[in-house]
């Protein structure tokens, strides 16, 4: 928000630029005739004195970009930048990326995001909107273009704003939602704290005054380091925006430990500040996305979380969170977070307002609050001409919007959600089978990568697999895989008849494998236990997995192909009746001898999924 907004709200035109010119001058007390979110007693209070509850969504994909919420198969933002700027040139790609910014959010959003009953949105972005990459401590002409215009139409709509440095300066963990993967080099390099400490200055500089922000989100999810490193950059943060007179409220992140390393150096006169975490029950490891699930976090998970924040008399963002499956509760269990954060006192923002999907709608699985209501047009940054591409992201503020009318009614209702005490029990987990039937001849099964031992039921062409394993992702697998050798180019079909939904990533579908490495360069098409797809692929052993998401199916008889040419490797999978293709690959070298096969995945390799198939085909396409 500009100063001018500020006057115009305030009505004190005198006053305010008085303050404005204090601003400028760096003066520790400016900030004091203004009045901001704050910290008292463990619990959130208003510019206007009141308690509050802030709770809200994330504007993810906007000013940091995530493949996956594009549906586009690259790593990360810095490829798809630099595929930009090797194609068209620097000028070219800024444009392109400025004109994508333009499109993917507009006013009207947080007009949606507000009529959701939401008061807060968190601003994920990445420093090079800010700062030039080649120019370090130095900000772009443009630099407060974008933040401005998110805390102006949040001012607009009565939303408060949460700014969230998502990718730091040399990047602060290996993850793609830094804007680069594999990077992660902010810990060691000081060079890169000194620019993460001076961005933050020079946000701290602009916006200190501004009472529409209502906390600064350091770093999200800073797990490159460790505790003591995380502890030693985000006090020094803390200290030099204080020391501008800056008062917002300012937010510690957990590590993968939780937050407890930070009490001890609390100094007296610390003030408002609150933790932050990230909940994810049903997904990454905390459980299949069920009910149950869900009901233990809320009436034990969460309650330990409450109990160490009420000692500590500090709320907590919970920065991100989502159900996301229908069938774990879906928008009655989202209210049901809702309500538990608003009563502890916390802040609350999901993760995300909008992930686009190629087949659109509102599906069983949705991370979106909307998505696009058709089917996304097909974009190819590598091949399509600069004004397709300018044409497709323009196209993303007019495309039809579908709302998660389910979430939209709960988050609104007077209607209290029903009770959990009296879901039943879940399943044991399957931690090993007892009977691994030899598999067909010309065929193998191996547990790649160190995967739990599974097992294999063969009745005429029905073959029930049992495998373990914690991901085919990465950089390396780890997995059930039963194999043939093939050296012909081929077509392979298959039917998942069931999944067991120990967990929401789990997988069945075909693969082709150059070798049994566990780093091996591999194409893979796969089902999930809610009936979604996905063609994913690693070109290089040792390469970082890309994928493309694909239309959901449903069981039984959910049909998967595989298709060979030379090198070159196509997932298909069928939707009503159609064949559809989700990706090609190439996979250099795979001319002679390759592997081809079920592969397995329980994403939990202390467990064991389960997975039916039937029809296998593969016809010779010589």
């Amino acid at each position: 928000m500009s100063l001018l907004s500020i006057v115009k709200k305030a009505a004190l035109i005198p006053l305010l630029l008085f303050v404005g010119i204090q601003c400028t001058e760096n003066s520790k007390n400016a900030s004091s005739s203004v009045q901001l979110f704050s910290v008292k007693n463990g619990r959130i209070i208003s510019p206007e004195g009141k308690e509050t509850a802030l709770k809200g969504c994330n504007l993810g994909n906007w000013l940091v970009l995530e493949m996956w919420m594009l549906d586009q198969k690259l790593h990360d933002q810095y490829t798809f930048e630099s595929i930009l700027e090797d194609r068209f040139g620097d000028d070219n790609k800024n444009e392109l990326m400025e004109i994508y910014r333009e499109h993917w959010v507009t006013e009207n959003d947080f007009k949606i995001i507000r009529s959701f009953g939401m008061n807060t949105v968190r601003i994920p972005f990445q420093y090079t909107i800010l700062m030039d990459p080649h120019k370090p401590y130095t900000l772009k002409e443009d630099a407060w273009n974008w933040l401005d215009k998110a805390v102006e139409w949040a001012e607009n709509n009565n939303l408060s704003v949460i700014l969230d440095l998502h990718g730091a300066p040399g990047r602060q963990s290996s993850m793609d939602h830094t804007g680069r993967s594999g990077y992660n080099r902010l810990w060691e390099e000081k060079e890169y704290q000194d620019q993460t400490a001076w961005l933050w200055q020079e946000i701290s500089k602009h916006y200190k005054s501004n009472p529409t922000i209502a906390a600064y989100d350091l770093l999200n999810e800073p797990w490159g380091g460790t505790e003591e490193e995380l502890r030693d950059i985000i006090f020094r943060m803390f200290k030099e925006i204080r020391n501008l007179g800056d008062n917002h409220i300012i937010i510690f992140p957990d590590h993968y430990s939780g937050i407890d390393f930070y009490i001890d150096g609390i100094e007296p006169d610390f003030n408002n500040y609150v933790y932050t975490a990230h909940f994810y029950p049903g997904f990454f490891g905390w459980g299949a996305p069920v009910p149950q699930v869900h009901a233990d976090f809320l009436n034990n998970g969460l309650k330990t979380w409450h109990e160490k924040m009420d000692s500590l008399k500090t709320p907590l963002l919970v920065g991100e969170f989502n159900v996301v499956s229908k069938k774990a509760g879906g928008g009655e269990m989202m209210r049901r977070y809702y309500n538990a954060y608003e009563g502890y006192g916390w802040l609350a923002t999901m993760w995300s307002y909008k992930v686009l999907t190629k087949q659109g709608g509102i599906t069983k699985m949705n991370w979106g609050m909307v998505t696009n209501g058709d089917e996304l047009p097909e974009m190819d940054l590598k091949s399509d001409s600069l004004i397709e591409i300018k044409t497709w992201f323009k196209g993303l503020s007019t495309m039809d919007i579908a709302i998660d009318e389910d979430l939209l009614f709960w988050l609104t209702t007077d209607e209290d959600p029903s009770s959990l005490d009296d879901l039943p029990p879940l399943p044991h987990p399957i931690k090993s089978v007892d009977f691994n039937d030899p598999p067909p001849e010309n065929w193998s099964l191996v547990d790649i990568g160190g995967s739990l031992e599974g097992g294999l039921e063969i009745n005429q062409e029905t073959w029930i697999v049992y495998g373990g394993g914690n991901d085919i992702w990465g950089t390396s697998d780890q997995f059930r895989f039963i194999y043939t050798e093939v050296k012909d180019d081929f077509s392979c079909t298959i039917s998942v008849n069931e999944l067991l939904n120990n967990h929401s990533y789990a997988k069945a579908g075909i693969m082709v494998r150059k070798s049994l490495d566990d780093n091996s360069s591999h194409a893979l098409i796969n089902i999930f236990p809610y009936g979604n797809t996905e063609f994913g692929y690693r070109v290089e052993n040792g390469e970082l997995m890309a994928a493309v998401s694909g239309p959901s199916l449903t069981f039984p008889n959910a049909e998967l192909k595989m298709v060979r040419k030379g090198n070159d490797f196509t997932g298909m999978v069928n939707r009503d009746g159609d064949w559809k293709e989700l990706g090609t690959v190439t996979i250099p070298g795979a001319d002679e001898n390759i592997f081809l096969g079920l592969a397995t995945l329980s994403h939990d390799n202390n467990q064991l999924t389960k997975a039916i198939y039937s029809n296998m085909k593969i016809i010779n396409n010589d």
